[in-house]
């Protein structure tokens, strides 16, 4: 049995490929993809701002359905159901895996012998080691399953601020993950401020529940968030796009003893960060990425309860093997969240 994988080759060079489905090992999943989120990760590859080894099969928002399972497989993971896959290297093994940051697994850096590197969610049929399969409700949108990668993120991200319910948190950007941050920050019982440029997109957000959104455009925001918190500034500063000036914005508006999260990079080879706010406000700069297996679990037990769902983002739908012309479209419309891509 053949699968078919979308694989780049090149910077800017992308084909269909069919590779031979490996027998099962005892402790491995086989699943058909019904859904693949399209990244801005595998976007950035794909045009060379990212470097991955090739060939590079992309995918890591991935909804999916059970075919097969080995035979040291849990009961619980059965032909059939829909899944969301956490494609990630976990050893439980190695010093970071045991000391709680399996979201860095050692394992990852190890050669693979599937013939590409990443994770292989742009793939009809993948196979998966037990771990790395959540089992999803049958009665929610299966598409939903493959949102649970970048939802487990966040959560990450949230889980790590030391934030107490009612206090002021700021997100600084209103893109996918912006406003992902603003959804379960109001879960949590925050008050949220979202600061982004984009009209269109400070309108959405004020929708989705922000508490108050910000022009950085048209005021100095930090001023306006001492204002709106009696002076002392926010609890939590969440920053996920802007660059260095944006993060010193971040450090400015934190109140003394304030988290600020750097959930992004500010892609700047040597960023210039105000150390000193650090410094004399005692704050606590931090940062996140990726998933664990704990935030995986929350994110999907978030998404089929129907606590977090995504009626008010812009999804789409979008051919796997019209890939290329799926990246045009999502670098070409900034305000689509996120392209679902399924097989024809």
């Amino acid at each position: 049995m053949k699968m078919r994988q979308i694989q780049f080759d090149g910077v800017g060079e992308l084909r269909q490929v069919e590779r031979e489905i490996p027998p099962l090992k005892d402790t491995q999943v086989l699943v058909k993809v019904e859904a693949c989120g399209l990244c801005t990760w595998e976007r950035y590859i794909y045009a060379g701002t990212e470097s991955m080894p090739f060939p590079f099969v992309g995918g890591h928002e991935i909804a999916a359905r059970v075919v097969e399972t080995g035979a040291a497989v849990s009961s619980e993971i059965r032909v059939g159901m829909p899944v969301s896959v956490a494609k990630w290297v976990r050893c439980n093994q190695c010093e970071l895996c045991r000391r709680g940051y399996d979201n860095h697994c050692l394992g990852n850096d190890k050669p693979s012998d599937k013939g590409y590197s990443g994770p292989g969610g742009f793939s009809d049929y993948l196979v998966c080691e037990s771990y790395e399969i959540f089992p999803f409700p049958e009665d929610a949108p299966i598409h939903y399953a493959a949102l649970a990668e970048p939802v487990a993120c966040v959560t990450r991200a949230v889980n790590r601020l030391r934030s107490v319910t009612g206090d002021t948190v700021v997100v600084v950007g209103a893109g996918l993950m912006g406003l992902l941050f603003l959804k379960l920050l109001k879960l949590r019982g925050y008050k949220v401020i979202v600061v982004q440029r984009s009209a269109a997109r400070r309108e959405r957000a004020a929708k989705m529940g922000a508490d108050l959104v910000l022009d950085p455009g048209a005021e100095y925001w930090p001023e306006r968030v001492r204002r709106e918190t009696g002076g002392m500034g926010a609890a939590s500063v969440v920053y996920t796009a802007g660059g260095s000036a944006a993060v010193n914005e971040c450090l400015d508006a934190a109140r003394i003893g304030g988290d600020v999260m750097l959930y992004a990079p500010t892609h700047e080879e040597r960023p210039p960060v105000d150390l000193d706010l650090v410094h004399f406000k005692e704050l606590v700069l931090t940062g996140a990425i990726r998933h664990d297996k704990e935030s995986f679990r929350q994110a999907v037990r978030l998404l089929g309860s129907g606590q977090v769902e995504f009626g008010d983002l812009n999804l789409r739908f979008g051919s796997m093997e019209h890939l290329r012309e799926e990246m045009e479209r999502a670098d070409t419309d900034r305000e689509i969240h996120r392209i679902l891509l399924r097989w024809e």
